[in-house]
């Protein structure tokens, strides 16, 4: 090899360029000193001195742009954060809304009716498998010159991207749920595409008519679980609904019976009393009984005015009581459960609500009776829809709300005097939190409370 051909070697002519590059940059940077030695030697000293205070002087400057620059890059990479950390959070809401808007494409009316068509969509899709209309191919393909083993391996072929294509289209159908439908319909899509590719040789091609009927497929079988949800809520309403009639019903039974007892006990009371004043001779006898007969009037007018209050409430569906009412210690501060009850004590459905599902009692902040009931409950749903804890489940009614808000809704839409409560007690609960304290602790919030 001659010594030409060494040097003409591609890495050997790239080496000797970059040592040519280097070189001129060297010289440059020689020329640079050279002029900077003249200068300097052509100053004395004080003026060097100057010279060298001015680069100081430039250096401390360019050090303090680069510090306020990383100062801007530092607030700006937080300014950054933030505004990503902004952004998962308005993904994820949008992502939620996504969830509780999905609009249906089947608007049917009941369950039966979903899975009825569902089972006509199936049948479609399997009917179009059988007469060969799923998917269509080259019946003219030749193998080794042989037609009907052409056909054979089309028809495989067709089977094969049938068969693919179901089996994932079938996992999306079984896994539908909420929040990930359209996802599904996503990835049916592009298996329609990847198995379309797959027999492009032979025009092996799934119909968009199939495409449309697994489409189908997925949004009724998605829309069959969430009317069957709607359906099963709806049955539970009905049964509490049902539970608080019988419950109003067994109160009202029991108020008439105990009317009825303690009115025979008054007119018994008033028999004896009146048949005493006829037997009594003096002012001094009469007085008494007279005083005792006023009082079981009075007793029996308090009755009467019992019975048509229980006529009224019997009479009109409408009325009842609508509570506001919290549990601290299950749920946190600011939460309000806002419902209704028709029994005759509303207590009874507070205390139902507190029973071993939650850890404490709830504390009630209003209790207001009210002619239309129904009617004051949806304002306040309305009012405080935004606060809703559960804004897919409407049998869910607990808000996050204000309670001085809430406050100004009821005064707004009722007339009558009511007591709103704003701080809640939670006794067991700020109990059990005194408790939790180490001993020394409690001894001395128990002498503030005794000082105070």
């Amino acid at each position: 090899m001659s010594l030409s051909d060494y040097w003409n070697g591609p890495a050997h002519r790239q080496r000797a360029d970059d040592l040519d590059i280097q070189l001129t940059d060297l010289q440059a940077r020689y020329a640079q000193l050279q002029a900077l030695n003249r200068k300097i030697g052509a100053m004395d000293v004080l003026e060097v001195q100057a010279l060298i205070e001015q680069e100081k002087g430039k250096l401390a400057s360019v050090r303090q742009e680069v510090q306020h620059a990383e100062q801007k890059v530092a607030a700006l990479a937080q300014q950054s954060s933030d505004l990503q950390g902004q952004i998962l959070v308005w993904e994820e809401t949008l992502l939620l809304e996504s969830f509780a808007l999905y609009e249906p494409k089947f608007k049917l009316n009941a369950s039966h009716e979903y899975k009825s068509r569902l089972d006509t969509v199936r049948e479609q899709q399997k009917v179009m498998i059988k007469t060969g209309a799923a998917a269509t191919g080259n019946m003219a393909w030749t193998v080794n010159g042989s037609q009907t083993q052409g056909r054979k391996l089309v028809t495989d072929m067709i089977k094969l991207v049938i068969r693919s294509f179901n089996n994932e289209a079938d996992y999306c159908v079984d896994n539908v749920k909420f929040d990930n439908v359209e996802l599904g319909e996503k990835r049916i899509l592009k298996s329609f595409e990847a198995c379309n590719r797959l027999g492009k040789i032979m025009d092996v091609e799934i119909s968009r008519k199939y495409l449309s009927l697994k489409i189908d497929e997925l949004h009724l079988a998605h829309e069959f679980q969430i009317k069957k949800q709607e359906e099963k809520e709806e049955a539970k309403r009905a049964r509490e609904e049902l539970r608080e009639q019988q419950k109003l019903e067994q109160e009202i039974r029991a108020a008439r019976e105990k009317i009825a007892k303690e009115r025979k006990h008054f007119a018994t009371a008033m028999r004896d009393l009146q048949a005493r004043l006829e037997r009594a001779e003096s002012e001094e006898e009469r007085a008494p009984l007279l005083a005792k007969l006023a009082e079981v009037e009075a007793g029996r007018a308090e009755l009467e005015s019992e019975e048509r209050l229980i006529d009224y409430r019997e009479q009109n569906a409408k009325a009842g009581y609508v509570y506001v009412i919290s549990n601290v210690g299950a749920f946190g501060e600011g939460v309000y459960k806002i419902g209704m009850t028709r029994r005759l004590e509303p207590m009874d459905r507070v205390d139902e609500l507190g029973d071993a599902s939650v850890p404490f009692w709830f504390d009630v902040h209003a209790m207001v009776f009210s002619d239309n009931a129904p009617a004051l409950e949806a304002k306040l749903h309305e009012r405080f829809a935004a606060g809703r804890l559960n804004k897919v489940n409407g049998r869910k009614e607990f808000f996050r709300a204000d309670i001085t808000e809430i406050e100004s809704v009821i005064r707004e839409n009722y007339d009558a005097a009511v007591e709103v409560t704003h701080e809640a007690p939670a006794e067991q609960y700020r109990e059990s939190l005194r408790m939790e304290l180490p001993k020394a602790a409690i001894q001395q919030s128990e002498r503030v409370a005794m000082q105070s």
